[in-house]
Order: structure tokens, then C-alpha cells, then sequence
């Protein structure tokens, strides 16, 4: 530790590990990927390895100046070690927990190849992330102890803030370090190219659209007229996943982007600028024939959902948003969608529709349901209809083996609403794939 500093540095070393594998056993998530040192906790709040893998192969190395890759807020260093790999950095990860980051200068090690000289400038910091004065200094001091002379600036900023596990709505105070103090701490330090510096903010996919204009604040006065986007990046369980804001050189030409991951890769991604949307009341049942889609609600959340439908309707379909809140956003339309990997990533199910129904499917029920869905040429029906969570599963596995021995189509059934005089009505609609 140098002399008045708060911070104490760690060099990822074998001696390190041994600590660690006191302290948390070093196990991978997936069969395939790599190991790491993690708590319990930790391993369920970790960004996923595909993810993080997926994130740093985003990154175009050639926007990047020289310097390391520093991550202020590391945790397990995780993500820093995606960043390292991809990008062939040096990496600086900051933890203010002492046992965390031992974890982290662990896993930097064993995750690295032996006999990378760009490894050995690899370190953890022990203390506050937003005192970027004392960290630098620190970092520089246990290079110049271990004989390496450089004093390598930062090249690209990530930080991905600590905040309250059960909260439905996140603040941005709320958040540690405080995502104002670490940009403005370390402004000076971060290398510029002619878009600005290199930050990424992974932050709560529960900010809602006043934080976001906080962190856009926060992101303006420590870098002004900097440019940035949102991304939005869904995993397909019906929510928003990740929401990371990218700065300066990682930016994109567009201030939203919407992402769909699979299970390894991108699956589908759109960019462009957000808009509103109107949804339609419906008086009467929608006419057998038309089309029904699902879409992903992170589109919406991102505001692209008008973007995507200009690639994703025939010229002079007919359509209406019957739906953009919750879990499963309903548009009908006249026409089938255009066939696109883009587009197809950001839908759940589409279909046309066969059948209407005005009650819901219910266990006592349940055979006559199956024997009506079978009659429109339906062997197997996925229930994305709003039902008790507690008889959901039970719903469907009985659906399932009614009509195991059906040979037909595959479908789905979703709720809306019909607008009568006497007031609103449910509907469930049956759609064929």
C-alpha cells in the first residue's frame, strides 16, 4: 500500500489462488465455459459467461486507445475477464470488499494463459472505485515494485454498480459506487479518441425512464456532448435481462438498441430511435384468418417496437397494437410476418388464428379444451394467456398428454380483451404456428 493511500493492490498470482479456493471453490456455470472463484451469492447475481463473452466480441478493439481495460466496481472479475480475452488487455479491476476481490485477482489468474506478458500488469485494487487518484497511483506503484517501469493509462471504463437484490424499482442513488463519482473520478484518466472515451454502464434493468435521464446527466457532466446508447438485452424469459449504457467510442449512430440473446450468441439485435405507440380497442372478436404476435417486452421497453415493425409487415398489412404492457405485448395483423432472423428473434409466438374461446382452459375442462384445439388441426398448444401461477404448469401438462398421440400443427393461446357495451370481455384466442 502506498504511502496515505486507501488502497492496497493484488496481484493475480498461484499464491492468490490458494486463498481464494479457501474461500469459495472455483466451479464454471455451464459445462464448457471457464471456472471461477464465487460465493453463492455472488454466482447467482453474476452476469453470465455467454453474456459477458457476447458484450466484449461487441467491442471493435481498433476504437480503443492504448491502455488497460479497468473495471471499477469488479466483483468476482467475471466480465473483466471476458474483456481481457477478447480484447488482448491488461485489465484493473477495483473491489471495495477485501474477500471479493482476492476472489477476483483468483479467477484473473486462472483464467489467464501462462506466459502472457500483458498479464503481468494484471492487478485488483482493494478500496473505493470513484477515488480514481489513489487507485491509479496505487496500481502504478505495485507495477513499479514488480519491475514493470510503465504507467499505462485506462483505455476503457466499466462499471456495473452494486444495488438492492429486492427491490421492483432501483434509484440510481441507490447504487455503490455512485455512477456520477466514479465518471467524474475518473475523467481525467480515461484515454479519448474522436468519439469520446470508452465507458460502459451495466445497470438495473428496473431503472425507469426519469433514472436513466439521472445516469444521462451524470454521464453529460463528466463528458460533455459525449455521445451514448442504451442497449436493452433480453434472454427470452419474458423481462428485461441486462440494460447497459455505452459511451463515447462504444456507442452506436442510434441512441436505443435492443438485443435478444440465446443460450451463446446474438440471436437477433435492432438499433434506431424510440417512439410511441397506440393500442387498439377491440369490439368484437378478431376475425378467424388474421395473425397474432407475441413479442418479446423488451423490444418495448426499449421503444424500438415501431422500428421493428417496419421490417417486420408486409407493405399494406393491416395491424394494431392490441397490447404494450406486461409480459406478453399482442399485435394482430392481416398478413404473416416477413420472414427474418432479426425479426424472428424478438417474437415469442406468431400464428393464425382458428379458434376463440370465452373462458379460460381449467383442469375440469381440460379434455373438452384439448378435443376443440385438435378439431382445428392443433397437436400441440402453448398456454401464453394470463393464468394463476399456482395452476399454469398443472394446465399444461395435462394439456400436453390429451393431445400426445394428436398428429397436427403446433399452437398457442393467448388472452385479450373485447370492449363491449356492458363492458370489458376476455377472450382467448387460439393460433396455429
Amino acid at each position: 500500500m502506498g504511502e496515505g493511500s486507501q488502497h492496497t493492490a493484488l496481484n493475480p498470482s498461484a499464491q492468490i489462488v490458494k486463498e481464494a479456493e479457501k474461500r469459495a471453490k472455483a466451479e464454471s456455470a455451464r459445462r464448457g465455459e471457464p471456472v471461477f472463484h464465487m460465493t453463492e451469492d455472488m454466482r447467482r447475481l453474476s452476469t453470465p459467461w455467454f453474456v459477458a463473452l457476447s458484450r466484449a466480441n461487441s467491442i471493435d478493439p481498433n476504437v480503443l486507445p492504448a491502455g488497460v481495460i479497468l473495471d471499477a466496481a469488479a466483483g468476482s472479475g467475471l466480465q473483466l475477464v471476458a474483456y481481457s480475452q477478447v480484447l488482448k488487455r491488461p485489465s484493473l479491476g477495483i473491489e471495495m470488499d477485501g474477500n471479493i476481490a482476492v476472489l477476483c485477482a483468483a479467477n484473473m489468474h486462472i483464467n489467464s494463459e501462462e506466459g502472457d506478458l500483458q498479464r503481468s500488469m494484471d492487478r485488483v485494487i482493494i478500496g473505493d472505485g470513484s477515488d480514481a487518484g489513489g487507485a491509479i497511483t496505487e496500481y502504478w506503484n505495485s507495477l513499479r515494485e514488480a519491475g514493470t517501469r510503465a504507467h499505462p493509462p485506462v483505455a476503457m471504463l466499466h462499471l456495473d454498480p452494486a444495488r438492492p437484490n429486492d427491490a421492483q424499482n432501483h434509484d440510481v442513488d441507490e447504487m455503490e459506487p455512485a455512477v456520477g463519482r466514479v465518471l467524474q473520478g475518473w475523467a481525467d484518466h480515461l484515454q479519448s479518441g474522436p468519439r469520446g472515451p470508452a465507458v460502459m454502464l451495466d445497470l438495473s434493468p428496473r431503472l425507469g425512464e426519469e433514472q436513466r435521464a439521472i445516469v444521462e446527466a451524470n454521464v453529460q457532466t463528466a463528458f460533455p456532448a459525449v455521445s451514448s446508447t442504451w442497449e436493452w438485452l433480453s434472454q427470452g424469459g419474458g423481462r428485461v435481462d441486462r440494460l447497459s449504457l455505452w459511451i463515447g467510442a462504444l456507442s452506436s449512430h442510434a441512441s436505443h438498441r435492443c438485443v435478444r440473446m440465446g443460450t451463446k450468441h446474438v440471436i437477433a439485435s435492432i438499433e434506431g430511435f424510440p417512439s410511441e405507440s397506440e393500442t387498439t380497442e377491440m369490439g368484437k372478436p378478431p376475425p378467424y384468418g388474421a395473425h397474432m404476435t407475441i413479442v418479446d417486452p423488451a423490444l418495448v421497453q426499449s421503444g424500438l417496437q415501431e422500428a421493428w415493425l417496419e421490417r417486420a409487415l408486409p407493405e399494406d398489412c393491416g395491424h394494431s397494437w392490441l397490447r404494450l404492457e406486461g409480459r406478453r405485448p399482442l399485435l394482430i395483423h392481416t398478413d404473416p410476418l416477413v420472414k427474418s432472423d432479426d425479426i424472428d428473434g424478438f417474437v415469442v409466438a406468431t400464428g393464425e388464428i382458428v379458434q376463440h374461446r370465452l373462458r379460460p382452459p381449467e383442469l375440469h375442462t381440460i379434455d373438452q379444451t384439448a378435443a376443440s384445439v385438435a378439431r382445428n388441426g392443433i397437436g400441440k398448444i402453448t398456454l401464453r394467456c394470463n393464468l394463476d401461477p399456482d395452476v399454469h404448469p398443472t394446465l399444461q401438462r395435462r394439456l400436453d398428454r390429451e393431445l400426445k398421440e394428436i398428429d397436427g400443427d403446433r399452437g398457442f393461446m393467448a388472452d385479450m380483451e373485447i370492449e363491449r357495451d356492458s363492458g370489458s370481455q376476455d377472450l382467448y384466442v387460439v393460433c396455429r404456428e
